[in-house]
């Protein structure tokens, strides 16, 4: 099984090169489903000065994605024939209207944590297509990452972060690095010859791989120390600041209860100054660590959040257990 699957991850970046050139607009209303994208608000030193005191309301379009990249996202609205542009940091969501079956089915399986069968059938969902019907590259890149979540959570601890070496080839937008299979819970079952594996890849060229590796390593007694110390590491460096700012993020993981008791606004702070698209996985974190510090009314406020304001989806958020009505 793995050997197959990690034959299909060489498909998956031929396919990559294959649909790396950008067709035209028109071509590409023609081909692919429409799409839903929400944007986060602007920033607040951009929103019009009569609204700066107002939580600025999250922003829809609805339209077909031409590109999405590191640095923005085009979108032709609904209507339109010339793309709209908007920052791709700002975006926290796109949907398809209409997913292909093979695509639909896959994500069904991800949905209901049958991590095992989803990723063949997400590999499957790339990989099995001529260039004419693959996904375009963003959705590639989306199912991959979701690919990467489910041979982590089924226990292919190389598969998941061989597919993060290859996803990390190309700069990503916030939307595909927030899911990286970081481990933000410590609650995904992991063996002593897993642990090995991502000890074996710590030393890895691509920044992603580091991250993800030293994020499962700190549960492990024999490399918590060292995880410890490449976090701190990633988090001073300047090269990739994505990548820093989530390091930084898991650094706060293996603090102890007294320290997150003393500390924990400052941690709140800064997951507030991330953009959106990456801040549902440090809340978990967030909410456990206080919940196990004994800050049970923090834990409580973010509990609440995560069930009815999270700003992304992510797999995570579906661990945290719902909270009680008052009463």
């Amino acid at each position: 099984m793995s050997g197959n699957i990690l034959n299909r991850i060489n498909c998956i970046v031929a396919a990559f090169v294959v649909c790396s050139v950008v067709l035209p607009a028109s071509a590409l209303v023609a081909q692919s489903s429409p799409h839903r994208v929400r944007l986060a608000p602007l920033a607040s030193s951009t929103a019009p000065a009569d609204s700066a005191w107002y939580p600025q309301p999250l922003v829809s379009h609805t339209g077909t994605v031409v590109q999405f990249d590191a640095d923005q996202i085009s979108i032709v609205l609904a209507g339109q024939s010339v793309p709209t542009r908007f920052a791709a940091s700002r975006v926290i969501e796109i949907e398809s209207v209409r997913p292909a079956p093979d695509q639909r089915a896959a994500l069904a399986l991800f949905e209901q944590a049958e991590f095992g069968a989803a990723l063949p059938a997400l590999i499957r969902a790339i990989s099995e297509h001529d260039a004419a019907t693959r996904p375009p590259v963003w959705r590639q890149q989306w199912l991959s990452m979701l690919a990467c979540q489910a041979a982590w959570r089924s226990g292919r601890a190389e598969i998941a972060l061989e597919l993060v070496d290859q996803l990390d080839a190309r700069p990503l937008p916030p939307l595909m690095l927030s899911m990286l299979p970081i481990d933000w819970t410590g609650s995904v079952a992991m063996s002593d010859q897993e642990f090995e594996i991502a000890a074996g890849r710590a030393g890895s060229k691509s920044l992603a791989v580091k991250l993800v590796a030293a994020s499962w390593l700190l549960r492990s007694p024999k490399y918590h120390d060292a995880a410890q110390s490449a976090l701190t590491r990633l988090a001073a460096q300047s090269q990739r600041q994505t990548i820093a700012k989530l390091a930084g993020q898991l650094v706060w993981r293996s603090k102890t209860p007294p320290e997150i008791v003393a500390d924990w606004q400052r941690w709140e702070q800064q997951i507030n100054a991330l953009p959106m698209a990456l801040q549902t996985g440090p809340m978990v974190a967030l909410f456990y660590s206080t919940r196990q510090a004994g800050l049970s009314d923090v834990a409580k406020r973010w509990q609440m959040t995560l069930e009815h304001a999270a700003p992304t989806w992510h797999p995570d958020r579906g661990q945290v257990p719902h909270s009680q009505p008052a009463g």
